[in-house]
C-alpha cells in the first residue's frame, strides 16, 4: 500500500486582540510573541483600535511584524498594512511590541489592538491505493488463468504521513495465479532436426507476439545425401542400371531439377493468366485460412505435427484438419495471430491466420517471390491478403533466386524410371546386335 499525494491552496483568517496576550517587558517595550498555528504567505494585513480615555494624544510606535505602526490615543484606527514580515511558519512565533512608557503614561499592558491576518496555506491530502507487483516467468498473454489463491489475508492496514493516519480495507493482500501455457512443435522441421545429415542453415520469424516473442518461424536446413547406382561396364563403355549415374556427378544434381521448376512455375503462372479475361489478371491467387486454439492448451487446432495422437483435436473442425494437410504438404504461409475471444481482459482463444495456395510451386512464387523479393505483405493477421500476382509483379520477379527444393520432391517423385531388369535386358540386346555387326 502506498500514498498518493495531491496539493490545494487554502486561506487561513488568523485573529488576535493585544491586550488579552500575555506579555513581557524587555528593554523598556511590552512585547507579545504570538506562535503561528500555521506555515504560508500573507496575502492581506489588517489592524484596528479604539480611541482611548487618555486625555492627551501620547503619540507611539507599534511595531507588527517588523512593520512600525503610529498609535495615537486620541485616534480610532482600522486599516490594512503590508508586514516587513512576509510569510509565517508554523510553531514559530512573531512579535508585537511598544513602549511601556511614553512620557509620563505608562502602559499596564500591550495597549488595545486587533491583528487580523489572511494566510494562503499550503495543503497536502494523501488517498491511499494498492500497487501490485507481479512475478511471472512467462507471458501471461501465452497462457489461460486457470485458478486464483489468496496468499495474504486480508484486512485494515494503515500508513502514517505528516502525523495523519490513513486506512485502507483489502479482501485479500496477495494472490498467487495458476495459468495453463502451450508448449512449442517442430512444425513442419521434424523430419530435418531429426536428420544428422541435415544443418541449419538459417531461419526467419514469421511473425511475433505483441510482447516480442516470435510465434513461428522459416528454417532452412542443408542436408548431405549419398547417391549410389549400379553400372555395366562392356569394354570402355558404361551403361546405367537404375537411371541414378547422372545424379551421382558433382555440380549435376539439381541442374535439371532447377530448370524444370523454373519452367513449371512460369507455365503455372501462364496458365493462371490465360484463364481470365478480365482486366484484373492475377497469378497463384490464395485463399486466408483461420484456425483456432484455446488459451488453456487444452486444443490446438494450429499444430504443425502430432495430429494423429492429441486427442484434444477431436474439437477440430473439418476446415482446419484440412489447414493442417495443406501445411504438411507446405502450401501455405503464415500471416499472424490474434485474440478471437476475450472475457473480463483474458484471451480464451486465438487464432492464427494463413494463405494457402493450390500447388507447392504456387506457395514458394509468393512467399518467396511476391514477399520475400518484391517485399509485399499478406496483410495482418485479421485479415489476410492472400491475392494474386499481379502480370506487372511477375515480370519483376526473379524466378533464378526462387528456392524449389520443396517442388523437387514432388518432381522426383513423378520421375519415370525403367525397371533395371528391363534395362539390363536392353543393354544386353545392344550389345548382342554388337557383336552381330562386328561379325559381319
Amino acid at each position: 500500500m502506498e500514498l498518493q499525494g495531491s496539493t490545494t491552496w487554502e486561506t487561513r483568517t488568523l485573529e488576535y486582540e493585544m491586550s488579552q496576550l500575555p506579555a513581557r517587558e524587555v528593554n523598556g517595550q511590552y512585547v507579545v510573541s504570538i506562535t503561528s498555528p500555521v506555515t504560508g504567505e500573507i496575502v492581506d494585513a489588517h489592524y484596528s483600535w479604539s480611541r482611548t480615555y487618555l486625555q492627551k494624544s501620547v503619540p507611539m510606535t507599534i511595531t507588527v511584524l517588523g512593520t512600525p505602526l503610529s498609535w495615537n490615543a486620541k485616534y480610532s484606527a482600522d486599516a490594512s498594512f503590508t508586514p516587513v514580515q512576509k510569510t509565517l511558519t508554523a510553531g514559530v512565533a512573531f512579535t508585537s511590541s511598544h513602549p511601556v512608557r511614553v512620557g509620563n503614561t505608562k502602559f499596564k499592558r500591550h495597549t488595545a489592538m486587533k491583528l487580523r491576518l489572511v494566510v494562503r496555506v499550503k495543503k497536502a491530502s494523501y488517498t491511499p491505493y494498492v500497487v501490485w507487483s507481479e512475478s511471472c516467468p512467462f507471458s501471461k498473454e501465452l497462457g489461460k488463468l486457470t485458478k486464483t489463491e489468496c496468499t495474504e489475508a486480508g484486512g485494515n492496514r494503515t500508513l502514517v504521513k505528516d502525523g495523519q493516519s490513513y486506512s485502507m480495507y483489502q479482501s485479500c493482500w496477495a494472490y498467487r495465479d495458476t495459468y495453463v501455457t502451450q508448449s512449442a512443435d517442430k512444425g513442419t522441421c521434424q523430419t530435418y532436426t531429426d536428420n544428422p545429415a541435415c544443418t541449419l542453415v538459417s531461419h526467419q520469424c514469421a511473425f511475433y507476439s505483441e510482447e516480442g516473442a516470435c510465434l513461428h518461424e522459416y528454417a532452412t536446413y542443408s542436408c548431405e545425401s549419398k547417391t549410389s547406382g549400379k553400372v555395366m561396364v562392356c569394354g570402355g563403355d558404361v551403361f546405367c542400371l537404375d537411371g541414378e549415374c547422372d545424379k551421382a556427378q558433382s555440380g549435376q544434381s539439381n541442374d535439371f531439377a532447377e530448370a524444370v521448376s523454373q519452367l513449371a512455375a512460369l507455365a503455372a503462372a501462364g496458365k493462371d493468366v490465360a484463364a481470365l479475361n478480365g482486366g484484373d489478371v492475377r497469378a497463384f491467387t490464395g485463399q486466408a485460412k483461420f484456425c483456432k486454439k484455446a488459451a488453456a492448451g487444452y486444443s490446438n487446432c494450429c499444430k504443425d505435427s502430432g495430429w494423429g495422437q492429441d486427442i484434444g483435436l477431436a474439437k477440430c473442425s473439418s476446415d482446419e484438419k484440412a489447414l493442417a494437410k495443406a501445411k504438411s504438404n507446405k502450401l501455405t504461409v503464415s500471416v499472424g495471430e490474434f485474440c478471437s475471444k476475450k472475457v473480463l481482459g483474458v484471451c480464451l482463444e486465438k487464432k492464427r491466420s494463413y494463405c494457402q495456395f493450390d500447388s507447392k510451386l504456387a506457395q514458394i512464387v509468393q512467399q518467396q517471390g511476391r514477399n520475400g523479393q518484391l517485399r509485399i505483405s499478406f496483410g495482418s493477421a485479421k485479415h489476410p491478403d492472400c491475392r494474386g500476382i499481379t502480370v506487372d509483379e511477375l515480370q519483376k520477379i526473379q524466378f533464378n533466386r526462387l528456392d524449389f527444393t520443396n517442388f523437387y520432391e514432388d518432381l522426383m517423385n513423378n520421375q519415370k524410371i525403367p525397371d533395371s531388369g528391363v534395362l539390363t535386358q536392353k543393354v544386353k540386346e545392344q550389345i548382342a546386335d554388337q557383336l552381330k555387326q562386328a561379325g559381319q
